[in-house]
C-alpha cells in the first residue's frame, strides 16, 4: 500500500495548481509514458493547464497511445518554469534521468511544487512531495492513489496504466511482481483495458530496423573469459547502417537477449552513441546487477538497469569489463 496521508497531499497540490509540468524520463519506458498519460487524462478532467515534456524522442512503439504527440521533445534546462506551479516528476528514479545530467534544484522558482512519484528504491527523494512505493512499477502507484481519491478510471486510462505494468514486470515474470499486481492488472481488464492490443503494439509490432539491430547485438555477443555473463557492443558506425538511433532500442534487445545465456549470471549490452556510451544490464536469475550498474554511474532494479558513461568505447568497454568481473567475484 501507499502512504494515504501523502496521497491526500499530492491532491491538494493539485487542487491548488492552474498549470502543469509532467515529464517522462530519458529513454521513456512503458512505465514512465503511461503513468504520465494516465495522469494527464485525470488532471485534464479536473479542468488542469497541463504540459508534458520529454528529453528524448519518444520510442516508436508508443505511437499509438493517446496522448503522446502532446509530449514536447526539449531539453529540460530551457524550460521556462515561471509559466507553471507544479511539476509531476513519475518513475524518475534521479533528477539525472530527466536531462542525462544534474539539474539544481534551486533553480526552480519558489512557487514551483516538485512532486516526485516512484517505485525505485534508490530515489533519493528530490521532491517537496515524495510517494515513493514498494510496488512493481509506477503506473502502480497512479492506480492505487485513483482508488484513494475515487477516480472513476476510463477504458484509455485503464490501457494506459495496463501497459505500464505488464511492461514493467516483463510480463508479469520479474520478482517485484506481487499478487497486487496480478490483482490490479485483472481489475484493468475488468475496466477496459485490452490484452491483446498492449501485446500486439509492445511485442509484436517491431520495425525490420529493429530485427536487424537485434540481429546485430546476437552477432557481436560474446561470453566472457570469466564465464560468468555475457556482453555485446554495438557501434555507433553499426547504428548508422542498420539505420537505428544510438541507445533507442538497447531496453528491448537487453531484455530479450542479455539474461538468457544458460549458465550466466547476467548480461550487459553497449551502445555506442555520439560522444557518450550507453548501456543496459540485464539479470537471469537473481544477481543485483542494479549495484553493478552504481558502480558504473547509473542505477534501476535489482535485475534490469542501466548506465552511461562519457568515454570512448575502447575505455568504456575496459572499464565495464573490470567492474562486471569485480562484481562477481
Amino acid at each position: 500500500m501507499i502512504n494515504k496521508k501523502t496521497a491526500g497531499k499530492i491532491l491538494s497540490e493539485i487542487k491548488k495548481a492552474h498549470k502543469i509540468l509532467l515529464a517522462f524520463h530519458v529513454s521513456p519506458d512503458g512505465d514512465s509514458i503511461s503513468s504520465v498519460l494516465s495522469l494527464n487524462v485525470f488532471l485534464k478532467k479536473l479542468g488542469k493547464n497541463t504540459h508534458i515534456v520529454s528529453f528524448s524522442k519518444i520510442p516508436t512503439e508508443f505511437g499509438y497511445l493517446p496522448g503522446v504527440s502532446q509530449a514536447e521533445i526539449i531539453n529540460f534546462k530551457k524550460i521556462d518554469f515561471s509559466k507553471y506551479d507544479l511539476f509531476f516528476a513519475l518513475d524518475i528514479a534521479d533528477v539525472k534521468m530527466i536531462t542525462k545530467s544534474d539539474y539544481p534544484l534551486e533553480k526552480f522558482p519558489k512557487n514551483f511544487k516538485v512532486i516526485n512519484i516512484d517505485h525505485h528504491q534508490t530515489n533519493p527523494k528530490f521532491g517537496d512531495i515524495n510517494l515513493i512505493g514498494q510496488t512493481s512499477s509506477t503506473a502502480e502507484i497512479v492506480y492505487l492513489l485513483f482508488e484513494i481519491w475515487k477516480v472513476k478510471i476510463s477504458r484509455e486510462m485503464a490501457n494506459l496504466l495496463f501497459l505500464g505494468i505488464l511492461s514493467d514486470t516483463g510480463c508479469f515474470q520479474y520478482p517485484s511482481t506481487t499478487k497486487q499486481s496480478f490483482l490490479i492488472a485483472s481489475q484493468l481488464i475488468n475496466k477496459g483495458a485490452d490484452l491483446n492490443e498492449t501485446v500486439l503494439y509492445q511485442y509484436r509490432s517491431n520495425s525490420m530496423n529493429t530485427i536487424k539491430y537485434w540481429g546485430r547485438v546476437l552477432d557481436n555477443m560474446r561470453l566472457d573469459k570469466s564465464g560468468k555473463f555475457v556482453i555485446s557492443i554495438v557501434t555507433l558506425e553499426e547504428m548508422k547502417e542498420l539505420g537505428i538511433e544510438p541507445g533507442e532500442e538497447i531496453g528491448g534487445a537487453s531484455s530479450f537477449f542479455a539474461p538468457i545465456v544458460k549458465g550466466t549470471e547476467f548480461g550487459i549490452i553497449l551502445d555506442e552513441n555520439e560522444g557518450f556510451i550507453k548501456g543496459s544490464i540485464r539479470s537471469r536469475k537473481g544477481f543485483d546487477v542494479g549495484k553493478l550498474a552504481a558502480e558504473l554511474g547509473g542505477g534501476g532494479h535489482k535485475l534490469a538497469s542501466g548506465f552511461t558513461l562519457q568515454l570512448p568505447l575502447e575505455e568504456a568497454e575496459k572499464l565495464v569489463l573490470e567492474k562486471a568481473r569485480k562484481a562477481i567475484e
